[in-house]
């Protein structure tokens, strides 16, 4: 490896220069933080970068190691790496990958040349050595460089035999370096650096008479290539011997219409660089205007509403130029819109009014001065036309009658050519459009107006081209009504001519327009009639004339009005002189026509027929009554029983009726009344004996008796229930009744028997009998309040009450499984017995609790449900706790201990844990579970009591004990004794003998951890267990050992291994630690171990407690600061210092271990 310089920046800009010495394989630069290193190498040669903690390990292709200490510092700002060759600066940013690996991406930073802040940190090279002012750096060799040092930036260095360096900022290439030239020490050749003149300048070209050229200067080595380009033109020129160069585009050349920015490419010897050139804006294209309203050209036009407002013109043009309209000599300015829109108004009274058109001159001019003219044309009509009427209005003599008004109505007139006339009369418009020789015509056809007297306004618009218009009105006279009226509905009063009313005549009357003549016609008869002043008209036609019967006769009237219009009116005139379909349509007595007590009773109603309209009077003997009469000439006369003698007797029945004209007719017929009936009587001895019909008896059947007239037919009904019985020749009757017809229950049977003569006159006779075939209001109330019978239940109050109610004076046996006992109802109806203790089982049994009971009827009854006899609580037990080890060890206390078992669906349960009392969750199908939280678990080995009491829901309780083994001392974390490292890592380690459990563990450098495999065994000699490592664990690597006892509770020791360097720098904030319970940290196979723990880090390492044991020798560092030491401890021949750290760690510390607080 040939020697490599090297340069440190601090935050301060304090410079550290170094090298990497040649043939060193490895070497090491310390840094701290916010520090900015440079390293004189080129990005092609390295082979490798990984990180290695917070180091940099940087392998070159040759093999050779340079590290950078502390480069990934974890506090304080971040480090930056360069690296800087042949005048550039890169610089190299990280991506991590996994197993410490990294990506590296470069990215250039600074070129030298134009002086920066990153200027110290560059190299101009490997082999070339840059000039200093005052001649050649001395001693340059093949494999030195110069370092850019700031007095070399600042600009050209005259006078003396020298030149300074010069560059410029290069986009993609490579660098110019100028070099000393003349006098001094010699050395390489200078090269001009180039430039572009005023690069940040703007230039334009635009308006009218602008000279179409742009031009590009600068300078640079002579006979350099340049290349300049200005959007997509180009033009290729040369730095003269003067150094200076100029780029001209013109012509073919010159760029369109836009803005640009030039780019200047300069090469001098194959190398190429790229400069920024001025900018340019170049608008030589004269502006252009359009009209969008307001002129002829857009189809505009103003005429007296829209003149009246002022004249307004828009249009569009190039956003930013200025318009200026004129029109008359009188012009108005504006500037287009950013939208592309202008605008401009001549208000009113500046423009004259008029017909007429006018040029308009329109120029605009952009913001770069480029202008253009355009000429439209002003179109003005501000004068309203006239029209006037030449025929069909009142103002030039015409109307319309009937006749005329047939065929339509037509308005004629004159008016402006061209323009539009809109007449309306009524709301109904017609439009007509004035010829070339003046005239218009509009018309309403036949059926568009209403027929009738009156005079209606006709309004005239007429509008010409340009849209003005004016308004006049005439008058359109329309007659097309005469009248004529008949008044039927009044003839003899009621419009109905009767048979006397007849006899005398008749006269007919109306109504017609005043002036006018009146012909009547009736029955074929015409007569003039008489009309007077106000139009009333009347006609007499004689009794002759008139038909007779019931017809309806026509009657019509035709009249003449004074305009020549006629009118006809008919109507039609009732001619009745009878009275039709008198007659009676019922029938007194029912089917046989008699009268009996039944019917006369409900009183008689007769019916019949007869004319519509006519009323009816009906006599019966001597009392008589309006009949109703129905729209369709049907009547009802009804007559009370007050109204009909009783008897056996003949009388007469008259209907007389007059109809709507005042006609009246009679019609009679006769009436039989037969009111008088025989004798009935129901036996009086009881029924059954007592009057009451009970169950029994009502099974055999019932039967009842009495007397009537020889032969007669008796209706007996009992309950509902009716048999016909025959009197026998001593007038003595019986009528049976089966079981089936006796209906079931308690209640009065009514008895009623009834015979009916030939007329139909009834006699009845009533009585009752009581029927009672039940036990009533007979019931067992639910035993215990819930059909359930508890333990406890059993045994309160001398046994079991059961108790109901049954029908008052009933007795009663009620059973309960296989006892009896014999009860008695109260004057309450209530009953009640107790079965004693020794009646009821024990257990759980499923039973029947029953009741019969017998009223004073001799009716008897049951009553029972099923009953549940519960006195135990079946099933209660508890399921193993403490997993498969039944030990609860402490990472199980730490989530709780979860007890459960099994219980009698619907208990409750209370578990007592070590004395305290906890409910338990019972689901539906009678598991139980409760978990005993970690804070109510002591600490400690220890068997904890257990026991589980349950309550059934019907109050029963029992109980179950158990105990719960305990165990959460975890075992001291092992002893280290020895380890065994051969070339590349640790082959194995010892430790004490130990009856737990160990496992080692290896905490790798991206501090994952994971287990070692290993081959253990005893050496009981010595008293150690040795660990042969499968695979070597690499250098860089700490050990974790965990020790398990039977119970499952774990300790750690962390054990620091030096990796054969000094000052081994120990961490415990690794976030995984927790997972292994670290107790104890073996510091005493590190070299110089230095380690820094704080009250966090310790509390995490461990779930068991916030102790941590130490152990080292007097070259190992531990810092806790803030901890505050207290006494010391002896364990076997080793003491240790105890210190408390913030509110909860606690720390015994070797003694020969150094400690800073």
């Amino acid at each position: 490896m040939k020697t490599i310089d090297f340069v440190v920046r601090d935050q301060a800009g304090a410079l550290q220069r170094g090298t990497v010495a040649e043939n060193a394989n490895f070497h090491v630069i310390q840094a701290t933080s916010g520090q900015e290193i440079s390293l004189n190498l080129r990005q092609t040669d390295f082979q490798s970068h990984q990180r290695s903690g917070n180091d940099l390990v940087l392998t070159l292709n040759d093999g050779s190691v340079i590290t950078i200490e502390n480069y990934f510092n974890e506090t304080g700002a971040a480090n930056r790496l360069f690296i800087s060759s042949d005048g550039y600066l890169n610089e190299v940013a990280f991506v991590e990958a996994e197993g410490g690996g990294l990506y590296a991406q470069y990215g250039p930073t600074e070129q030298w040349g134009k002086w920066s802040p990153s200027d110290d940190l560059i190299y101009l090279g490997r082999s070339d050595v840059a000039s200093v002012p005052g001649g050649v750096m001395p001693g340059a060799g093949d494999d030195e460089v110069s370092m850019l040092a700031a007095p070399l930036l600042g600009g050209v260095v005259g006078g003396g035999g020298a030149a300074a360096a010069a560059g410029a900022a290069v986009v993609g290439g490579a660098a110019v370096i100028g070099g000393g030239g003349g006098g001094g020490n010699g050395g390489s050749p200078s090269v001009a650096p180039p430039f572009v003149n005023e690069p940040d300048a703007t230039g334009t070209v635009g308006g009218d008479g602008a000279v179409e050229q742009v031009v590009v200067t600068g300078g640079g080595e002579p006979g350099s290539d340049v290349v300049v380009t200005i959007g997509d033109k180009e033009v290729t020129t040369t730095v003269g011997d003067d150094g200076t160069f100029e780029a001209v585009f013109e012509g073919d050349n010159f760029p369109d219409d836009g803005t640009y920015e030039a780019e200047v490419v300069v090469t001098t010897d194959g190398n190429e660089i790229v400069l920024d050139g001025p900018s340019f804006v170049i608008d030589t294209t004269a502006p252009t205007v359009t009209m969008s309203e307001g002129t002829q050209s857009v189809g505009d036009f103003f005429n007296g509403d829209s003149f009246a407002n002022g004249v307004t013109l828009t249009g569009n043009g190039e956003a930013g130029a200025t318009v200026d309209v004129t029109v008359a000599d009188v012009t108005r300015s504006t500037t287009v819109g950013e939208d592309g829109t202008w605008s401009v108004t001549f208000e009113p009274g500046t423009l004259q009014g008029g017909e007429y058109e006018t040029e308009v001159l329109i120029k605009t001019t952009d913001q770069y001065g480029n202008t253009s003219t355009t000429t439209e044309t002003l179109v003005v009509d501000t004068i309203a036309p006239t029209v006037a009427v030449t025929s069909g209005t009142q103002s030039v003599g015409d109307s319309y009658n009937a006749a005329s008004f047939g065929n339509g109505v037509t308005l004629n007139g004159t008016g402006e050519p061209g323009s539009t006339v809109q007449l309306t009369i009524g709301g109904i418009t017609r439009t007509a459009t004035v010829g070339d020789n003046g005239t218009w015509s509009a018309t309403w056809q036949a059926g568009t107006l209403p027929e009738g007297e009156y005079v209606s306004d006709v309004t005239i618009v007429t509008t010409d081209a340009f849209g003005n218009s004016s308004t006049s009105t005439e008058q359109l006279v329309v007659d097309t009504v005469s009248e004529v009226a008949i008044a039927a509905d009044t003839v003899e009063v009621d419009g109905v001519i009767n048979a006397a009313e007849r006899g005398d005549g008749v006269t007919l009357t109306g109504t017609s327009q005043p002036g006018s003549t009146v012909q009547v016609t009736f029955g074929g008869v015409t007569r003039d009639a008489v009309v007077d002043a106000n139009g009333n008209w009347s006609a007499d036609f004689a009794a002759s004339e008139i038909p007779t019967g019931e017809t309806t006769a026509t009657v019509t009237a035709v009249a003449t009005d004074a305009a020549g219009n006629t009118a006809t009116a008919t109507g039609q005139v009732d001619v009745d002189t009878l009275v039709n379909n008198l007659a009676f349509t019922g029938q007194t007595g029912g089917s046989d026509g008699v009268v009996n007590a039944a019917e006369a009773a409900q009183g008689i109603v007769m019916t019949g027929t007869v004319e519509p309209g006519s009323t009816v009077m009906v006599q019966l003997g001597q009392v008589s009554r309006a009949a109703t009469v129905a729209a369709d000439g049907t009547w009802t006369v009804s007559f009370a029983p007050s109204d009909i003698p009783a008897g056996t007797y003949t009388s007469t029945m008259t209907a007389t009726a007059t109809d709507a004209a005042g006609n009246v007719d009679s019609v009679s017929q006769s009436v039989s009344v037969d009111t008088e009936a025989g004798s009935l009587t129901i036996s009086p001895l009881p029924v059954e004996g007592d009057d009451v019909v009970n169950a029994a008896e009502a099974s055999d059947g019932v039967a009842i008796s009495g007397t009537a007239d020889a032969g007669a037919v008796v209706q007996v009904t009992l309950a509902g229930v009716t048999h016909t019985v025959v009197a026998n020749g001593n007038g003595q009757w019986t009528a049976y009744y089966a079981a089936g017809e006796v209906a079931q229950g308690v209640y009065t049977a009514d008895i009623t028997a009834t015979t009916t003569d030939a007329a139909g006159n009834s006699r009845s006779a009533s009585d009752s009998v009581r029927v009672d075939t039940r036990v009533d209001n007979l019931s067992l109330n639910t035993v215990e309040g819930d059909d359930i019978v508890s333990g406890a239940e059993r045994l309160a109050n001398g046994g079991v009450l059961v108790t109901g109610t049954s029908e008052i004076g009933s007795s009663v046996v009620v059973s309960l499984g296989a006892a009896s006992v014999n009860g008695a109802v109260d004057a309450n109806g209530n009953w009640s017995v107790t079965f004693a203790p020794g009646q009821v089982p024990e257990g759980t049994i499923n039973t029947t609790v029953s009741v019969k009971a017998t009223d004073a009827a001799g009716n008897s009854a049951t009553a029972s449900h099923a009953v549940l006899i519960d006195t135990v609580v079946d099933p209660l037990d508890m399921n193993q706790a403490g997993g498969s080890d039944a030990v609860v060890s402490a990472r199980e206390a730490r989530t709780g201990i979860d007890l459960n078992g099994q219980v009698e669906a619907g208990s409750s349960v209370v578990v007592n844990f070590d004395g305290t009392n906890y409910t338990a969750f019972v689901d539906g199908a009678g598991n139980w579970s409760v978990t005993i939280p970690p804070s109510e678990i002591r600490q400690g080995t220890y068997d904890a009591d257990i026991s589980v009491t349950a309550t059934d829901h019907v109050g029963n309780i029992a109980s179950i004990t158990d105990t719960l083994a305990i165990d959460t001392y975890a075992p001291e974390g092992p002893v280290i004794a020895s380890y065994t490292r051969d070339g590349d890592g640790i082959r194995g380690i010892s430790t004490e003998i130990s009856p737990d459990t160990l496992e080692v563990h290896q905490v790798n450098a991206d501090r994952s951890i994971s287990e070692v495999e290993s081959t253990s065994f005893d050496i009981d000699a010595i008293g150690e267990r040795n660990f042969q490592f499968e695979s070597n664990v690499p250098d860089g690597s700490d050990l974790i050992v965990t020790a398990t006892d039977a119970a499952g509770n774990f300790s750690g020791t962390y054990l620091a291994l030096d990796d054969e360097a000094a000052n081994t720098q120990l961490s415990l904030t690794n976030p995984n630690l927790g997972n292994y319970n670290i107790e104890t940290v073996d510091l005493q196979f590190a070299e110089e171990a230095h380690l820094t723990i704080t009250e966090t880090a310790l509390v995490n390492l461990s779930s068991n407690t916030n102790e941590l044991i130490i152990d080292g020798h007097n070259d190992d560092t531990v810092t806790i600061t803030g901890a505050v030491r207290g006494g010391s401890e002896v364990r076997g021949d080793q003491t240790y210092d105890i210190y408390t750290l913030g509110d909860e760690a606690t720390l015994m510390i070797d003694n020969d271990i150094n400690v800073i607080v």
